[in-house]
């Protein structure tokens, strides 16, 4: 089989679908070369990019996987074509297998700039009057293509992603390590709570400040709320006013630092209003921080039992989760032990096997002449 696939969201920032396409791509890349079932042919579609830009984001993969890197792929030679980001698969008649992350383009519109929802939706439409077989990121996210476009269930399937293999839990010599590398790059020598998301609305940031300045002075005073990511729609609606003393921000930070903050830190909160997934729940978990997320849309479904869940609307709710949590060493031990369970049950090579299954099925059904020339 000859798989186009999508990697132009590799070549923008590191946001959430960034991170799905390259994990995912790193482990198809390495099944292509062991198996030799598929090669992936990458498409990066209107970005602008040269040799440099590939080899700097994809020159670690193994060659022989990866035959025709390229804008647009010749169609004659792809057997089906797979996008991760939203793309317009228009210029694609054989089969197509379109991940969709999230409809929160239409169910939460002002989280979205209008070219951006156009565009989604466009891109969706096409792609479900086109018979392409939608991935989606949770039974959540199915629920709603289903209430929004009548997708029928055997067009769809639930492939959860997952956290990077370098969320792990560091230990012994490494955790003293991480922890000094936090002091000397940010500072950091004590407990915090930590927050990692792009900086817009709908990661609720403004309600968690609320929530955390409602916590005892002393809480406050030795256990800052750290706040990791660029920012992103609307940024300057995410806090209104003066940051209060308790909140550090970092922006955004490197593989490594992110493991260490994870890590380090005494809870992750992730009271997002909307994900269709949220990767941040499982990198915690994986790392053996305590969590506290949303009871709304895809985190209680990924958070299962191993997390404490709260209204994202309800400031006193998310007061009292953080209190709970950092009040409580059984509590956290207690969500720390279920939280391995919990990202234990996600993985990379899991979602790869789905994502193999349903390129040989789309393939095996397309009708003669359609792809693959």
């Amino acid at each position: 089989m000859r798989i186009g696939f999508d990697v132009a969201k590799v070549f923008g920032p590191r946001d959430g679908i960034a991170s799905y396409t390259s994990s995912l791509l790193e482990v198809l890349a390495t099944r292509a070369e062991q198996g030799g079932e598929f090669s992936l042919h990458l498409y990066a579609g209107d970005v602008e990019t040269g040799p440099r830009d590939w080899d700097r984001a994809l020159g670690h993969l193994p060659a022989s996987a990866i035959p025709h890197p390229g804008r647009h792929p010749d169609q004659d030679e792809l057997d089906l074509f797979h996008t991760t980001s939203f793309t317009d698969t228009g210029f694609f008649d054989g089969p197509v297998l379109f991940t969709v992350h999230d409809l929160t383009f239409l169910t939460h519109p002002e989280h979205h700039r209008s070219v951006n929802r156009a565009h989604c939706l466009r891109s969706t439409l096409r792609a479900i009057w086109r018979d392409a077989t939608l991935a989606v990121d949770s039974q959540a996210t199915a629920a709603e293509v289903r209430r929004w476009f009548h997708v029928p269930p055997e067009r769809m399937r639930v492939v959860y992603p997952a956290a990077s293999p370098v969320f792990v839990v560091l230990e012994g010599g490494e955790l003293a390590g991480a922890e000094q590398r936090l002091t000397s790059r940010f500072g950091l020598n004590g407990p915090f709570v930590l927050t990692v998301g792009t900086l817009e609305p709908r990661k609720n940031v403004a309600r968690l400040i609320e929530a955390y300045a409602g916590l005892d002075p002393d809480r406050r005073r030795n256990t800052p709320l750290v706040l990791v990511g660029d920012g992103g729609w609307k940024p300057e609606a995410v806090f209104a006013g003066e940051w209060p003393d308790f909140v550090r921000r970092l922006g955004r930070v490197d593989e490594a630092d992110l493991v260490a903050l994870y890590n380090a830190a005494s809870v992750v909160a992730y009271p997002s209003l909307v994900e269709g997934f949220g990767l941040p729940v499982v990198e915690a978990m994986a790392c053996g921080t305590p969590v506290l997320t949303s009871n709304a849309s895809s985190l209680a479904e990924v958070a299962g039992d191993a997390a404490v869940c709260v209204d994202p609307l309800d400031v006193d709710a998310i007061r009292g989760g953080l209190e709970a949590l950092l009040g409580d060493p059984s509590l956290r031990r207690r969500c720390r032990e279920a939280g391995f369970r919990r990202a234990a049950g996600f993985s990379w090579e899991k979602t790869a096997d789905q994502v193999i299954g349903i390129y040989r099925e789309r393939a095996a059904a397309a009708p003669e002449g359609t792809a693959g020339g």
